[in-house]
């Protein structure tokens, strides 16, 4: 069994602020080792499932906050921030499923913990074929067009009913309760690590049972931007492979899902180009 995990940090056990997640502010250090935990107790949970390889995508901003050494040893560890899959570096078709660790609810979602898409100060919405969808769901459609079900995703309460909305049939691991977009109601950690670690091994064993069915994406895919500013929306434009639909809106279009993807992510790159994530 292999088992791939995306691992963002604004879903993570104990973390509710912007300064937990931003480098260089006072709490980074300590949200990264909150980070490392559910990363790790993800990873034990699927060994003791029957993974015999998982993958982990450092997913969050510079997208090098997981420490190596730090990180369990049986994981292998795809970490920096030029990644022309972004999110979702490192997943094939080889693999049996996708955890999705320390997600968030998309932008606008009311009272979810750090609530975004992307770009949290720049992008307004992100559309796949007219559909709004956040982090979890742009990249839930690229696992499902490699035929990889997401097996497991954890957060707080509103990004597991995103969650359920989007794939139907999902293990998820609820580490906190939102109040506001920057405070939450945290689990105990040991509480929160152990419904990860059990949600870890049941998605893996269902994997195994191939009792994970999920939703494809169609084959045509269009996904669009709105952005907060026009000049983003130009900048974004710049590139060739991106269509200016409105002042503020960019688009893409592909055939094939990992196509539009990938085109999606340059497309985000270049419209948020120089901005600091959370403080804009």
């Amino acid at each position: 069994m292999n088992v791939f995990i995306s691992a963002d940090m604004e879903g993570i056990t104990g973390i509710a602020d912007p300064r937990d997640v931003v480098k260089g502010e006072a709490d980074y250090d300590a949200g990264r080792e909150l980070m490392v935990g559910d990363v790790n107790v993800a990873v034990a949970g699927a060994v003791a499932g029957g993974a015999e390889n998982v993958l982990v995508n450092d997913s969050h901003s510079s997208m090098t906050n997981l420490s190596r050494s730090a990180l369990h040893d049986a994981a292998r560890l795809i970490r920096g921030g030029t990644k022309p899959r972004s999110m979702m570096q490192g997943l094939t078709a080889d693999h049996d499923v996708a955890f999705f660790v320390g997600y968030h609810g998309k932008a606008g979602t009311p009272e979810a913990v750090l609530n975004h898409t992307f770009y949290p100060q720049i992008l307004v919405s992100l559309r796949v074929n007219d559909a709004e969808v956040g982090e979890l769901g742009w990249n839930a459609g690229f696992a499902g067009s490699l035929g990889v079900p997401v097996g497991l995703v954890t957060g707080d309460d509103a990004t597991e009913t995103e969650a359920r909305d989007e794939l139907e049939d999902v293990e998820t691991a609820v580490v906190k309760d939102g109040i506001d977009r920057f405070t939450a109601d945290c689990l105990p950690i040991e509480d929160a690590n152990e419904r990860i670690r059990t949600a870890a091994e049941r998605a893996v064993r269902r994997a195994k049972d191939d009792d994970l069915a999920q939703p494809a994406p169609d084959e045509s895919v269009a996904i669009e931007a709105d952005w907060a500013t026009t000049n983003q929306a130009a900048r974004s434009a710049g590139l060739p492979s991106v269509e200016r639909i409105g002042g503020r809106t960019t688009r893409v279009e592909a055939e094939e899902y990992v196509g539009a993807f990938e085109a999606s992510v340059a497309m985000l790159r270049a419209g948020g180009a120089g901005r600091n994530e959370w403080y804009g």
